[in-house]
């Protein structure tokens, strides 16, 4: 009698997902509290989803990030050089199955894995002026209250070093299946300068694309993920829970969010700062975007004490000096909509590849 062959599973889906978004709204600690995100879904979540890294450089960043958001209680540096980093995430979900004759449908549990391939850049390369000497904008640090920034032999390159950056920025970003683009509402508050960063690199990936014509839609075929950071800092919260966005969670620790039903109508919101053009930004991912979708994010959460949220003590970041970057995170990080994002990115390029 044979022994009934144990069936291999499928080789993960690689998708490689661009990280979008300036200096300052966090793409270093999004990637880095990723890893608690998995840990931290609750009964609320679907599925259970593991993250590791694919290779040498990708592990030792998780294993460096978790260490630094956990037990130092410090934010990771942020990204000074191009780095290529590549994780995987292994998990389960429901998947509806035609059975008998009547082919009615029954929900199996079906392992799943996929692969992210992300090139993680400094924020000002996604600046237009940023080659010119006269206009380089100040070294901004590239996370929320991040200690540690560019330093200027790290981002102030030649010219045309900084030109081959920018074609391999564009060459990654168009052969990219997705991108993740961060929204930072509290820096655009003050800077106003979302639009400086996101015009000239959309252009140009445009142009390269479209020339190409490889497709027969007007718009780009990237699927993208519109996310809002930086909910948890107060005037962020307030403001949302104010105008009518928040709802509360069902479990402890009774976290709000947004739900993503409302994340649209929550970043139009924001967009429409009177005297900037951040309007723009919003009305040009949905006419060069055909797939979006929007999510309101935090990469360290909310502070939380005896598992329960206190609307009169959230704020998780706290200060330990008189420096402008002296502050830790104050409490455990509880990551919002940040594995989100690219657990639908994965549905929905899956999707359209069926």
């Amino acid at each position: 009698m044979s022994t009934p062959q144990r069936t291999r599973p499928a080789p993960p889906t690689q998708l490689r997902i661009g990280l979008w978004g300036p200096p300052g709204s966090g793409k270093t600690t999004f990637l880095a509290a990723l890893q608690i995100a998995t840990m931290r879904r609750t009964s609320e979540d679907s599925g259970n989803w593991i993250m590791t890294g694919s290779d040498e450089a990708s592990s030792m960043f998780l294993q460096e990030s978790l260490h630094q958001l956990t037990s130092t209680r410090e934010f990771p540096r942020s990204t000074t050089n191009d780095r290529n980093l590549v994780f995987r995430f292994t998990g389960r979900q429901e998947v509806p199955r035609p059975r008998g004759l009547l082919k009615k449908k029954v929900t199996e549990i079906e392992r799943v894995a996929f692969e992210l391939d992300v090139l993680d850049v400094p924020g000002v390369k996604y600046d237009s002026d940023f080659s010119r000497p006269d206009t380089r904008p100040p070294l901004d640090e590239d996370d929320d209250f991040d200690a540690g920034g560019a330093t200027v032999d790290s981002v102030y390159a030649s010219p045309d070093a900084l030109a081959e950056r920018e074609e391999r920025l564009l060459d990654h970003l168009q052969m990219c299946d997705g991108i993740v683009y961060l929204f930072d509402p509290e820096r655009d508050a003050r800077e106003q300068d979302a639009f400086r960063y996101f015009h000239p690199v959309l252009g140009k990936l445009a142009s390269r694309v479209l020339e190409q014509d490889r497709h027969n839609n007007a718009q780009l075929p990237h699927h993208v993920a519109v996310c809002v950071t930086k909910f948890d800092q107060p005037n962020i919260y307030r403001l949302a829970r104010v105008r009518g966005f928040t709802v509360q969670g069902a479990e402890p620790p009774y976290l709000p969010r947004i739900p993503d039903e409302a994340a649209a109508d929550f970043f139009k919101m924001l967009c429409a700062t009177p005297g900037s053009n951040t309007d723009l930004v919003e009305r040009g991912l949905r006419q060069y975007f055909a797939t979006l979708n929007y999510f309101v994010t935090s990469s360290i959460g909310f502070y939380v004490a005896d598992n329960r949220f206190r609307p009169h003590d959230f704020l998780n970041v706290e200060r330990v000096g008189p420096g402008p970057s002296d502050f830790k995170i104050k409490g455990r990080a509880y990551p919002i909509n940040v594995l989100e994002p690219l657990l639908w990115l994965h549905q929905s390029i899956s999707a359209a590849r069926s």
